[in-house]
C-alpha cells in the first residue's frame, strides 16, 4: 500500500515537473496528464472488479465508468483547445459530458448494496439516473442561455451549478457510507466518498480561482491541483481492508438501504420542477418519469415483498411438517404423537393407544441390510396408515415401533384395529427368513384410559411385551 501511496504522490510531482521543463508545450503536457490521471483511476477501480467482480451491485464497475466519462470530458476539452481553438469557456458537449459523468455515481448511490430488487426495478433505476443527468444538464443550458452553436455563458454560475451536483453527490456517499454495515459495501462507499469530498473541494477551487481567475487556460501549474481526487481514488480503491470500523444503528442501515432508490426519483421530481419554468417541455416531461418511474418502482417492490412473504410462509410451513413427520416414513413423529397424547387426554372421552413393534427387527436388518429396513418401514408405515381409521393418529414412536391414537374408540374398536393391522402387516408379503411366519409381521399392544398418559403408553408397553410371549403376530390387550 506505501508503494502505491508513493506512484500517487509521484504521478502529481511528476506533472508539475513535466509543465515546469517544457513551458512551450505546456498545455499538451498539462492535458496528458489530466486524462491520464482519470484512466489511472479507472483502471483501479477494474483491478477491484478482478477481486470482487464486474457486477454493478459490487459498484466498482460504475466508479469506473465515471472516471471514463470524466476523461472523455477533458479529451473533449483538449479538442476543443488543442485542435478547434475555439474561446468558448464552456462549450456544450463538454458540458454535457461532465455532467453525465454523475450519472454512474448516481446509480451506483441508488442501488449498491440496497435492498434486492429486479431487472425492470434495476433499468428503472438507471433510467431514472440518466434523466436526472439531462434535466440538470437541461437546467444549466436553461440558466446560462446557451443554445446551439454560439451563445452567452455564465462561467461562474456554471462553476456554481457544478458544485451543486459534486455537493449532492459528496452527501449521498457520506450518508451511505456512513450507514453500511461492515462489508465490502462499506470499502466501496468509503473510497467513494472520500473521492467526493476531495474532488468536490478540487472542482470549487479551480473552477472559481483558477479558470475564473488566475490560470483560464490549461497547463498552468495550477492543473497538478486535479490530479488529486484521483489519485486519492486510486489509493482508496485499492488499499486492503477498511470493512471495519464504527457500526451504524440497524434502524438507520435499513433505512438508507430502504430510501436510497427512492432518492433518484425525488432528485428528479426537483431539478424538473426547477427545469419547468425555463424549458416547460422538458420540465413536464422529468415530472412524468419521475412520477411514473417511482410508481412502477413501488408497485414491482410491493409485488417482491408479497412474493417473499408467501415464499416465507411456505418455508415455515414446510419447516413445521419437517418438525412434526418422521422423515423416513412419512408418518407423525414421536414429539407430534406426545403433543397429540397430552392433547386429546385433556378432550372428552377415552382415549386408545396401539402400541406396534416389527418382529425380529434387528435379525431383517441383519441379515438382508439396512436398506432393506429402511424399507421394511416404509411398507409397514404406509400399510399402518390404510389401517388406520381417519379419526385416529400414526406416529413412529422409535427405531421399528410405532404408536396409534384412536380418540373416543371403544375397546371392541380398539382390538378390532389392532387385528386388523396385523393381518394388513402380513399381507404384504415381505420376505423374512429368520421369522417363523417367514415374512414381516408385527405384535400389537392395545390400551385404554389410565391415570395418566405415561400409565396408558405404560399399560399398551405391557400389552405390547405379552403378545411377543404369545408368539408374535397377534394384537394383546382389551376387547
Amino acid at each position: 500500500m506505501t508503494v502505491v501511496i508513493w506512484l500517487a504522490c509521484g504521478f502529481v510531482v511528476l506533472h508539475a515537473l513535466a509543465i515546469a521543463l517544457f513551458p512551450g508545450a505546456a498545455m499538451a503536457v498539462s492535458y496528458a496528464f489530466l486524462i491520464a490521471a482519470p484512466a489511472l483511476a479507472a483502471a483501479a477501480m477494474l483491478r477491484q472488479c478482478l477481486v470482487e467482480g464486474y457486477a454493478p451491485a459490487r459498484g466498482w464497475s460504475l466508479a469506473a465508468a465515471a472516471m471514463v466519462v470524466w476523461m472523455l470530458g477533458m479529451l473533449s476539452s483538449m479538442s476543443q483547445d488543442l485542435l478547434l481553438g475555439t474561446t468558448i469557456l464552456a462549450p456544450t458537449e463538454t458540458m454535457l459530458i461532465y455532467t453525465l459523468y454523475g450519472v454512474p455515481l448516481t446509480y451506483a448511490i441508488a442501488t449498491v448494496g440496497t435492498e434486492p430488487a429486479s431487472t425492470v426495478q434495476r433499468v428503472i433505476d438507471a433510467v431514472l439516473a440518466m434523466t436526472l443527468g439531462l434535466l440538470y444538464f437541461s437546467l444549466i443550458v436553461a440558466l446560462n442561455s446557451i443554445h446551439q452553436g454560439t451563445g452567452t455563458t455564465s462561467p461562474s454560475l456554471i462553476a456554481d451549478l457544478f458544485d451543486i451536483e459534486n455537493g449532492y453527490l459528496v452527501v449521498a456517499t457520506l450518508l451511505r457510507f456512513i450507514a453500511c454495515e461492515h462489508g465490502p459495501q462499506r470499502r466501496f462507499f468509503g473510497a467513494l466518498a472520500g473521492y467526493a469530498l476531495c474532488y468536490a473541494l478540487v472542482a470549487a477551487y479551480y473552477n472559481h480561482h483558477v479558470a475564473l481567475d488566475v490560470a483560464p487556460n490549461t497547463g498552468s501549474l495550477y492543473d497538478v491541483v486535479v490530479d488529486v481526487p484521483f489519485m486519492l481514488l486510486v489509493v482508496l480503491g485499492l488499499r486492503s481492508g477498511g470493512e471495519r470500523g464504527w457500526r451504524a444503528p440497524p434502524r438507520l442501515t435499513r433505512f438508507v438501504r430502504s430510501a436510497s432508490p427512492q432518492l433518484l426519483g425525488i432528485s428528479v421530481l426537483v431539478v424538473a420542477l426547477f427545469l419547468i419554468r425555463h424549458r416547460f417541455t422538458w420540465g413536464a416531461v422529468g415530472v412524468m418519469v419521475a412520477l411514473l418511474a417511482t410508481g412502477l418502482r413501488s408497485v414491482l417492490s410491493q409485488v417482491r415483498q408479497a412474493e417473499a412473504e408467501l415464499l416465507l410462509h411456505r418455508d415455515r410451513e414446510h419447516l413445521a411438517a419437517l418438525a412434526s413427520v418422521d422423515g423416513l416414513t412419512g408418518v407423525f413423529n414421536r414429539r407430534s404423537f406426545e403433543e397429540a397424547l397430552q392433547r386429546e387426554w385433556h378432550a372428552p372421552g377415552t382415549v386408545a393407544l396401539l402400541l406396534v413393534d416389527v418382529d425380529f427387527f434387528k435379525q431383517f436388518n441383519d441379515r438382508y441390510g439396512h436398506g432393506a429396513g429402511d424399507d421394511c418401514l416404509r411398507a409397514v408405515a404406509a400399510a399402518l396408515h390404510r389401517v388406520l381409521p381417519p379419526t385416529g393418529m400414526a406416529a413412529r414412536y422409535g427405531g421399528d415401533e410405532f404408536a396409534l391414537l384412536l380418540p373416543r374408540a371403544a375397546p371392541e374398536t380398539a382390538r378390532a384395529v389392532a387385528d386388523r393391522l396385523c393381518a394388513a402387516i402380513g399381507r404384504l408379503g415381505v420376505a423374512h427368513e429368520d421369522n417363523p411366519h417367514r415374512k414381516v409381521t408385527i405384535s400389537v399392544g392395545v390400551a385404554i384410559g389410565g391415570s395418566s398418559p405415561a400409565d396408558l403408553v405404560a399399560s399398551a408397553d405391557r400389552a405390547l411385551y405379552a403378545a411377543k410371549r404369545g408368539g408374535r403376530h397377534r394384537a394383546e390387550g382389551p376387547g
